[in-house]
């Protein structure tokens, strides 16, 4: 009988790896540019486009949350 548990034979390029992974700091400054972060620890962060943070968040806080985490106003300007 096969031993399911056979351990694969792939290995991993890991210059390939430290490549991607260099342009870490350029992807999350454009993430915080642009104001997709929603939470961010430990270096990972969950991305989520505007219209997806306003539902979620409702206005009042989708406003607040850019403001504070992003430095975006997003409020619209009353007249």
């Amino acid at each position: 009988m096969e031993d399911k548990r056979k351990r694969s034979r792939a290995a991993v390029n890991m210059d390939k790896i430290a490549e991607l992974d260099s342009h870490w700091n350029e992807v999350m400054e454009l993430a915080v540019k642009y104001g997709f972060i929603t939470q961010a620890y430990g270096g990972t962060a969950t991305l989520a486009t505007h219209k997806n943070q306003l539902e979620a968040f409702r206005a009042e806080n989708y406003i607040q949350r850019q403001r504070d985490m992003n430095n975006i106003d997003m409020e619209e300007a009353q007249e």
